[in-house]
């Protein structure tokens, strides 16, 4: 899921290609990101954070 915050940033194609690679190569998303070539680790931290994507649960959602 985390992997679709990056789609508006480097393409749904390169997005997938990460999450297919980390699965594959059992790499965390951000190794696999890293690796890609196609963010750096700024990028990556600014772009991915979990708890603005899931929220606080059922009683802060």
């Amino acid at each position: 899921m985390l992997v679709t915050a990056l789609s508006p940033v480097i393409g749904y194609q390169n997005a997938a290609h990460i999450a297919e690679r980390a699965l594959a190569e059992d790499m965390t998303l951000k190794q696999a990101a890293l690796a890609s070539g196609k963010v750096d680790e700024a990028l990556f931290d600014q772009t991915i954070k979990p708890l603005n994507m899931v929220g606080r649960g059922l009683a802060g959602a």
